[in-house]
């Protein structure tokens, strides 16, 4: 194998462990939701922030080697079959194991929402019940929907 698809497939590797450890983060926040673990749900959402960090890092990376390999213009399902002959097998498995992780992950995702969004509705018919508007309290002020154009921030630091 070349070293350029060994870069390849070792960063595929990376992200498929990153996949996986993010469905390990949801099924947490799911758990923390059901424990009503404010805590462990905060830590939860600052872990699954870092790891879309990191999962668009390794999107670029990937980016990055799919044009030096001249594998950008092909989905991620049809690389294998562009690769050498000598090389297709052992990207199909890992292709086919990342677009597997990639919807445990999406699907993982999809039940933590629904679940802090039933969660976060209970609270909201507590709240109400109570006399409460959820939606507005006395000293708490919400960040601004939209921004006004042309007001840019620069991370170039």
């Amino acid at each position: 194998m070349t070293s350029e698809y060994s870069e390849y497939f070792s960063m595929l590797d990376t992200l498929a462990h990153q996949l996986e450890e993010l469905e390990q983060l949801q099924h947490k926040k799911i758990q923390a939701v059901r424990d009503h673990d404010l805590e462990v749900l905060n830590d939860c959402m600052k872990q699954e922030q870092a790891a879309s960090l990191a999962l668009r890092s390794l999107e670029q990376k990937r980016e990055g080697l799919s044009r030096k390999l001249g594998l950008e213009k092909a989905p991620l399902s049809k690389v294998p079959e562009i690769l050498p002959p000598e090389e297709r097998v052992l990207a199909q498995q890992k292709v086919e194991q990342l677009l597997r992780l990639w919807e445990r992950s999406r699907s993982a995702q999809q039940a933590a929402r629904t679940v802090v969004e039933g969660d976060l509705r209970r609270v909201n018919k507590q709240l109400e019940k109570q006399g409460i508007d959820p939606q507005v309290e006395e000293g708490y002020h919400t960040a601004p929907g939209v921004p006004p154009k042309g007001l840019r921030t620069d991370f170039r630091a």
